[in-house]
């Protein structure tokens, strides 16, 4: 058995790569992996488990920095407000705000000066080894392996992700995304020592075997049946038209758009970034990237951009000009109606909506699956205080997503 840390999935042969996930979905695919490699701002590692050559498994991840984002940072995510739920004038609010800090070791000052909890939490332990995907950490493993087998890789590859963890400088190996059903990691992940709890939930339309659009429609309540139908009736009585276009024909007015839906909601977006990211990702998915939009008399003013894999699509993100009023529906459309035609042409069993933001897409119908943070850090008294930490948002959270069953 040989285990190695590498810097890139490219540094894996494509046949061996493609040999192991080929019964995998999209976001196991060399190309979606290079695609986040180019959006981490730290180095990326690929762990690798093989023997004659064959890769038994893997698992693909990178090092945080200060400049990562919020979803990939998994102090800047446990730290933040959104993870504790709390509700709009909410008695308890200063209470949880406080005990959150306390939890961490962060000072407790005004709320203007207070240091923020994640950089609290980075300067205690250092950066962390992440390894997560599109909505879900997990590890590939070959298909046939018995599990007995699956587990021994496991352990394996675990053991790996901690020692490159300390051999690169990093304080914490993270897995922030675990599906509450994967056996295989989640004991894996408790033997060597991490500690996990909820801290957010991923959604998704499930398919059902449904072969058409309009016996996915058969299936669903009247009344989101109803909603369905009056929905897509606005775009058609509105002036609007609908279709798919082509992403780097029109990168640079899809980053636009994009950078607009995200500032509105407190991101501070580069449109040239934006649209070098989404043009190499239509390079590398050249026949997965799909682009169903919203024009008003020829002009783009809404689209969303999925992946479209064999078995499942991912929906990477939405734009939308705001300086236009009268949009109708085009967000449900471009974000969930289309997309589950697409997937139903593909014969996709599920259209993946990613983390949080669950109200729209469950009054669609979106089934919402928990996920749990799982984190190691070497030192026992540490890594208890962070149990404790995780066990408190692990029932603020449980208690929160109960609303969405």
């Amino acid at each position: 058995m040989t285990v190695d840390v590498l810097h890139s999935v490219n540094e894996i042969p494509a046949d061996n790569w493609d040999a192991l996930t080929q019964d995998l979905d999209i976001d196991a695919d060399r190309g979606y992996l290079r695609f986040r490699e180019h959006l981490e701002s730290g180095q990326s590692l690929v762990v690798a488990d093989s023997e004659s050559g064959e890769l038994s498994g893997a698992l693909h991840g990178a090092l945080t920095t200060h400049r990562t984002g919020l979803v990939s940072h998994p102090w800047k995510f446990v730290g933040s407000e959104s993870v504790l739920r709390l509700t709009q004038d909410d008695p308890e609010a200063a209470h949880v705000l406080r005990t959150q800090r306390d939890l961490v070791g962060a000072e407790q000052s005004d709320p203007g000066e207070a240091e923020p909890v994640w950089q609290a939490l980075d300067l205690r332990f250092g950066g962390c080894f992440v390894i997560r995907g599109f909505d879900s950490s997990e590890l590939f493993l070959r298909s046939g392996l018995s599990g007995a087998e699956a587990e021994q890789v496991a352990g394996r590859l675990i053991r790996a992700a901690q020692s490159a963890a300390r051999d690169h400088g990093a304080g914490a190996v993270a897995f922030p995304f675990v599906r509450p059903g994967d056996e295989v990691l989640r004991g894996a992940l408790a033997e060597h020592g991490f500690q996990g709890g909820v801290v957010t939930a991923a959604s998704a339309f499930h398919l059902n075997g449904c072969a058409t659009y309009e016996e996915y429609l058969e299936r669903l309540p009247s009344r989101r049946r109803r909603r369905y139908r009056q929905e897509e009736r606005q775009i058609l009585t509105s002036g609007l038209s609908t279709g798919e276009i082509d992403l780097i024909a029109h990168a640079e007015r899809i980053a636009e758009l994009e950078m607009q839906t995200l500032a509105k909601h407190g991101g501070r977006p580069d449109p040239e970034v934006i649209r070098k990211a989404r043009t190499l990702l239509a390079e590398e998915l050249p026949d997965s990237v799909r682009v169903p939009a919203v024009e008003r008399d020829g002009m783009l003013i809404a689209c969303a951009l999925h992946l479209l894999g064999r078995r499942s699509s991912l929906f990477m993100a939405y734009g939308c000009d705001y300086d236009i009023e009268d949009r109708g529906a085009s967000y449900p459309w471009a974000c969930f109606y289309q997309p589950i035609r697409m997937a139903l042409e593909q014969g996709a069993e599920l259209v993946r909506l990613g983390l949080e933001g669950f109200d729209a897409k469950v009054q669609r119908g979106a089934v919402v699956e928990a996920r749990e943070m799982w984190i190691w850090v070497p030192e026992q008294a540490p890594a208890k205080q962070l149990g404790t930490l995780l066990d408190f948002l692990d029932a603020r959270n449980r208690e929160y997503l109960q609303r969405f069953e």
